[in-house]
């Protein structure tokens, strides 16, 4: 692509995976924000971590696309998996995301909907058919999931909580996070494609789902980062999205 690639992730474990896959980085700071640049043969990356929940991603991504255009944004990370058939390092790569902790229902909008938004933030089509492409050509091939993606400032653990999402939105929600939302939501508002692509840390129907995220978010976040390489190698031979 000619323009750069931003991939953003929320922890700094998350962070970690993405930089080991590009060894040669240089940190730069923007407006007291580290951002990372590296290069995938001529490809230009410019990697960052949003920090942990809404705010934190919305106002590092908007500094990041201010600052460097980027021809799209991959969010890159964990999340928690809410279908039974999930497993711990599941793929999940959503085709929608909604809020899942914002109401404004007595203005007449749907449960998860803000103001002045859509309803549910779509993910690029083309980036969903490519990384689909990428998946199906490894081997072995990942077991991955599509559906949406809720979003919220809370960690998803208690039965309290999963019953109030299904209550709201049945059983369509395929993981939840704390960035994807506000990730999905400034790259609307500002016209620019994105993907987020997350492997499965824990998954609050089976078992201690804090003790399994502590346990498996490095496996999680090496999983996440390396097909996010793969992807960035096949976005590199575009002109453009």
């Amino acid at each position: 692509m000619k323009q750069p690639i931003a991939l953003v992730a929320a922890m700094r474990e998350e962070l970690d995976a993405l930089l080991a896959c590009y060894p040669a980085h240089e940190a730069r700071l923007h407006f007291n924000t580290p951002l990372y640049h590296a290069r995938d043969g001529g490809q230009e990356i410019v990697i960052a971590q949003s920090g942990v929940g809404k705010a934190n991603a919305a106002s590092t991504l908007t500094l990041l696309l201010s600052d460097f255009s980027p021809g799209c944004v991959v969010n890159t990370g964990c999340a928690g998996g809410l279908q039974r058939e999930q497993r711990i390092r599941d793929l999940v790569v959503p085709e929608e995301i909604v809020y899942t902790d914002v109401d404004v229902t007595p203005l007449g909008f749907a449960y998860g909907q803000m103001l002045g938004s859509p309803a549910r933030f779509r993910a690029s089509p083309v980036l969903l058919d490519l990384f689909r492409d990428l998946a199906a050509s490894a081997v072995p091939a990942p077991v991955c999931h599509h559906g949406v993606l809720g979003s919220a400032d809370s960690f998803i653990h208690s039965e309290e909580q999963l019953a109030q999402i299904r209550r709201r939105f049945g059983d369509t929600i395929a993981c939840v996070d704390m960035e994807g939302g506000a990730i999905a939501q400034i790259c609307t508002r500002f016209d620019v494609p994105f993907l987020v692509l997350r492997a499965l840390s824990d998954v609050p129907l089976h078992g201690d789902n804090a003790r399994d995220f502590k346990t498996f978010l490095n496996q999680a976040a090496s999983d996440s980062a390396r097909l996010c390489q793969s992807l960035v190698r096949r976005l590199s031979a575009l002109e453009t999205l």
